[in-house]
């Protein structure tokens, strides 16, 4: 099928002549949730676990649960012909329909220095109905990383109204203390990102501690190593934090990055 392809409720397009009707509830409210598969060498990675965080994601904003099953069947669809490197979107509105596309992996400068920014919508699981859950209003998300840009960075480092490490608006972070691998934890209501899970199974497996729990920013600052990663990104070390400088030397980093790139074309 190649890249820049769709499929609208199980109709095939090209991507740039995919559309949703300005009455669909994901156009007109953002409302419903959605999943980024990374591809490696034409095959999605972790799929399963990305179908598992969709259901969750939309029994957390109230929705029903989609067909697992005719996603499965229809990323196979997309995915047929692709043997290279791609992401994969997968998009369910409030409307019921559904929207996968296909894309090469967005070209962007790695992320080297985040800039600390108020997060006030990520909220501990359990105080508020929709926390975790990865919807398609990320509007919130854009907003913190157009400041941290206009503040001299690359992107945002969210941080909770306690002073919390969370996350990025589209990443989750991980860092290096004592020899410890850290991030933080998901009842803080962040993303239970699959990247995370499988560094921290890589780590373990490379025999370093794991530590999931609440830090403060100048916790994470006292590190050796802070790093980002996502489903379409490798890992990246961060050289700032604010104003805060890292070593140069990354070690763990260099360690799990091979690791990933490992694991994600089934080495």
């Amino acid at each position: 099928m190649g890249l820049d392809t769709a499929l609208i409720d199980g109709k095939r397009m090209p991507l740039g002549e995919a559309t949703l009707s300005l009455t669909d509830d994901g156009v007109a409210r953002g409302d419903g949730a959605f999943e980024t598969v990374g591809v490696w060498g034409g095959r999605p990675f972790r799929r399963t676990d990305h179908l598992a965080r969709l259901n969750s994601s939309l029994r957390a904003i109230g929705l029903p649960p989609a067909d697992t099953d005719l996603l499965h069947a229809e990323m196979d669809q997309l995915l047929d012909g692709t043997d290279g490197d791609a992401a994969l979107r997968m998009y369910v509105t409030a409307s019921g329909t559904r929207a996968l596309t296909l894309t090469g992996q967005p070209a962007r400068l790695p992320a080297r220095h985040l800039v600390p920014q108020p997060a006030p919508w990520i909220r501990p699981l359990g105080t508020y109905g929709p926390a975790g859950a990865k919807t398609m209003s990320y509007m919130p998300n854009m907003v913190a990383t157009r400041a941290a840009q206009a503040a001299g960075g690359d992107d945002a480092l969210l941080v909770s109204l306690e002073d919390l490490v969370l996350e990025g608006p589209t990443f989750c972070v991980l860092w290096v203390r004592e020899g410890v691998v850290c991030t933080p934890a998901v009842d803080l209501g962040v993303i239970d990102s699959i990247s995370r899970r499988t560094l921290a199974e890589l780590a373990s497996d490379a025999g370093y501690d794991i530590a999931e729990g609440h830090w403060r920013l100048d916790d994470a600052t006292d590190a050796t190593e802070f790093l980002l990663c996502s489903s379409v990104r490798p890992l990246t070390a961060v050289h700032l934090v604010g104003e805060h400088p890292f070593p140069e030397a990354t070690p763990v980093r260099d360690l799990l990055a091979s690791a990933l790139d490992a694991r994600r074309r089934g080495g």
